[in-house]
């Protein structure tokens, strides 16, 4: 099975136990407000929820006759209806339950009541229902789309007076496809230009899959206005896509990826090091190659690394040589972060405790840029696209 058809499989599996549940009360609500609608309610609440599945179903079922399925290739409606109904189902959850518990304890409380504290139930499920309808659609249509801004100072001690002020724009998974179009791109890239950076870092990802977009999405990376240029590490889409193919055409355009390798940016009369680290699902970083990396002696004023995956020895490694300022992107902050009982959950959390945004480590800054594009999922929730500005600053 597909590896995209296989994860949608397991999506639908937990949509599908909160469904059974939330389809069993949604009727026993309706049942509760107009108990004569029975016939009505029996076959309108499984059939709007069996909606939901018809990506999956199809899916499978083209998989098994034809023995493939391209994801990508379905229509949009589908595949936006599939992921609707995932958030929705998840936004509802707790307030049903919720609802579950104070019914019985508004039955054991007030016994002689019973009769309006279930019907004041039944209502409160029903238009809570409808209004999440409306909501999870609102949200998950504004977080797909809108690109915002986020700016953080990092205060470093000693900091050269030439870089107080000095401005880095971190983005990463631009992922173009389908779904990640030119026109959306250069919106994201306008963004960047209008912070009026002072140096670039993309930390991997350029497209999603094969090679048909390569060479737009590199074409619309280069419109980055930089002083000092773009630099960028692979990511795992990247290095699927083929190596051969994303280098040259980020290249040919000034864009420096770098590949386990050490850039110095010299600017007036001090030195900057950028180390790019490939670390992705199909190449991990080798820790002898990261500690020869940050190691090295070369004197400079500001360290920083970038790589598309952080993980524990590359953030070990950078801090024991000074380094204040490590980026990554993948995990697109979550991009799909389901709400349970007002905490939000991703899968990225299952992977690795750098989700989005910054994290502290003595005097080390770690900040997870959450990306324009998708993985899996064409949608985000709770997890919008984001251009990130860092500052510099004397502490």
């Amino acid at each position: 099975m597909p590896w995209l058809l296989r994860m949608t499989v397991y999506a639908s599996g937990l949509m599908l136990v909160v469904d059974l549940y939330l389809g069993w009360r949604l009727y026993r609500a309706l049942m509760l407000i107009k108990p004569e609608g029975k016939r009505l309610w029996s076959w309108i609440v499984p059939v709007s929820l069996l909606l939901f599945y018809t990506l999956p179903l199809f899916g499978v079922f083209n998989w098994l006759v034809n023995g493939h399925f391209d994801l990508f290739a379905q229509p949009k409606p589908v595949v936006y209806l599939f992921w609707f109904g995932f958030v929705f189902s998840f936004q509802l959850l707790t307030w049903v339950i919720i609802y579950d518990v104070g019914r019985m304890a508004g039955n054991l409380i007030f016994r002689s009541l019973r009769l309006l504290v279930d019907r004041a139930y039944g209502y409160l499920v029903a238009a809570t229902a409808l209004l999440t309808l409306f909501y999870s659609g609102w949200k998950l249509y504004h977080h797909s789309t809108v690109i915002q801004t986020d700016q953080v100072t990092l205060q470093v001690e000693e900091l050269p007076e030439s870089l107080r002020g000095f401005r880095i724009v971190h983005i990463s998974d631009i992922q173009a496809d389908a779904y990640t179009s030119r026109q959306k791109i250069n919106r994201y890239i306008d963004t960047v230009n209008r912070l009026n950076p002072d140096l670039v870092l993309f930390t991997g990802d350029l497209i999603s899959y094969g090679t048909g977009y390569i060479e737009m999405a590199a074409g619309q990376l280069a419109q980055v206005e930089s002083t000092y240029g773009v630099f960028a590490v692979v990511g795992d889409h990247d290095y699927w896509a083929g190596l051969q193919h994303v280098v040259p055409a980020l290249e040919k355009r000034g864009i420096k990826l770098l590949r386990d390798e050490n850039r110095f940016i010299h600017t007036d009369s001090v030195v900057i090091k950028i180390t790019g680290i490939t670390h992705v699902y199909s190449k991990r970083s080798e820790r002898p190659v990261v500690s020869r990396l940050t190691g090295d002696s070369t004197a400079v004023d500001f360290r920083l690394l970038a790589a598309h995956q952080m993980a524990p020895h590359i953030v070990s490694s950078a801090k024991q040589n000074n380094y204040r300022l490590l980026l990554a992107g993948h995990t697109h902050g979550g991009q799909v972060r389901v709400p349970f009982f007002f905490q939000t959950i991703s899968a990225s959390e299952f992977e690795t405790p750098f989700i989005n945004g910054i994290y502290r480590i003595d005097s080390m800054m770690v900040h997870v840029n959450s990306g324009l594009g998708y993985t899996l999922a064409p949608v985000r929730f709770n997890a919008p696209a984001k251009v990130s500005l860092i500052e510099l600053q004397d502490e």
